[in-house]
């Protein structure tokens, strides 16, 4: 296999992975809002200040996890879980 036929071939064979396990196609853009939101008070409203974070600037498929709250088990790639603690303020989040 020549070095070009090679490198198509790990291309290819990435990109399968990424569709076959969408969690590794999701670490850039988790990465991302975890720089975004660390942190920062997740409000309904306009984020006031800096130190704030607007619901609405949110992903359409998302869900804000309150210490203690109840959820669902169904797993959905796309679906960004924001865990806050007691106060509101964003702890990590994840993809599912």
């Amino acid at each position: 296999m020549s070095s070009d036929e090679q490198r198509t071939f790990t291309r290819l064979f990435d990109e399968q992975r990424a569709q076959n396990n969408p969690a590794s196609a999701n670490a850039a853009s988790e990465a991302e809002w975890r720089t975004k939101l660390s942190g920062k008070k997740i409000v309904d409203g306009q984020a006031s200040s800096a130190d704030t974070f607007s619901k609405r600037d949110l992903p359409e498929k998302h869900r804000v996890i309150p210490p203690g709250a109840m959820v669902t088990k169904d797993y959905y790639p796309d679906r960004l879980n924001v865990h806050v603690d007691g106060e509101g303020n964003a702890t990590h989040v994840t993809y599912g």
